[in-house]
This record gives C-alpha cells, structure tokens and sequence, in this order.
C-alpha cells in the first residue's frame, strides 16, 4: 500500500470526541498496520490512568509525560497514531510528531462533540468546564492542531466515510 512507499506514520490529531481512536482503529485494520492510541501508550508506560495523573501531579506533569510518548512514537517505523486532544497544542510535542509522519487533523462540529464528552469521566479537563470554556478550548486547540497538520478531514459522516477520505489522502502520497 502507498504508506511504506513513503515510509511514515499517519497521525490522527483533533478535539475531544473528534473520532481519532474510531478513525484510527479503522484506518489500521484497512492498511493492516499497527494501531496506537497516545493515550492508552501513556496509561500502560506508567501504570496510571489520566484521571489519576491529572489529580495526583497536575496537569503540567502529564504533559511531560505525554512529551516522553510522542518521543516514543515518533520512534516506530509505521502505523496509525491518534494522539491525545492536547498533545498538538505543545510546539515540542508538534515539531517531533511533524518530522516523523504525515498528520491529518479531524474536525467534528463541536456541539455533536459536547453531547459525546459532557459526561465522560475519562476526560478530566471535559468535567472541570463549561460549555462555553470548552468551545473556547476546541476554538484555540483547532488552531493549534492546524498549525501542524497537512490535511484537514470533516468527520461528519460515518467512520468509514472519514476512512476513504483518509485513504484518498494517503494513495496522493
């Protein structure tokens, strides 16, 4: 498939809820290449969940560690990587990822987003804010991800609907 011929990582980066676990679990199983979720990378590296990193050491210290796992990834040959919601708001986090693979940004409108993370307790910033904070946060991080990413993909449809979007993408590459 067109992803070894040039031999990078395809990173999925966007909001909350913008479809980046779903998508990228997706996209894999299509290229029949590894899947990795920063998250879930950085829960298993250092045996707590975010929640409880969030509450035990703040948020500064889980961005130092999610700073160790984009250094991680940035590593592996190939695959599909979705990263957490904040990871590319942090220019250290972005040049490494930016390097090392082609990433597509995935936008959803943000009230279908809010109706997703208003009640997920596995989204510590999501509990702690507003709707109007959190469509302040999705308005300054889609900026932010844009900064980095070389595709945007609206995320509108159904899951395989943004994978043959993503596809499309990858065979120009």
């Amino acid at each position: 498939m067109g992803l070894k011929m040039f031999d990078k990582k395809i990173y999925l980066c966007g909001f909350m809820a913008s479809g980046k676990t779903t998508v990228g679990k997706a996209l894999s199983k299509k290229l029949n290449i590894d899947y990795v979720d920063t998250d879930e990378l950085l829960v298993e590296t250092y045996g707590q969940s975010i929640p409880e990193i969030f509450e035990k050491y703040g948020e500064e210290y889980f961005r130092d560690l999610e700073h160790d796992i984009a250094r991680k990834t940035a590593d592996m040959k190939y695959g599909v990587v979705s990263t957490g919601g904040g990871m590319l708001t942090f220019d250290r986090n972005g040049e490494i990822i930016k390097k090392s693979g082609i990433i597509i940004c995935l936008v959803r409108d943000f009230d279908v987003i809010y109706q997703e993370i208003k009640s997920d307790k596995r989204r510590p910033l999501a509990q702690t804010k507003t709707k109007a904070k959190l469509r302040d946060m999705y308005e300054k991080r889609i900026s932010k991800y844009q900064k980095y990413a070389d595709y945007t993909v609206v995320n509108s449809g159904s899951i395989d609907d943004c994978v043959k979007k993503i596809m499309s993408i990858i065979d120009e590459n």
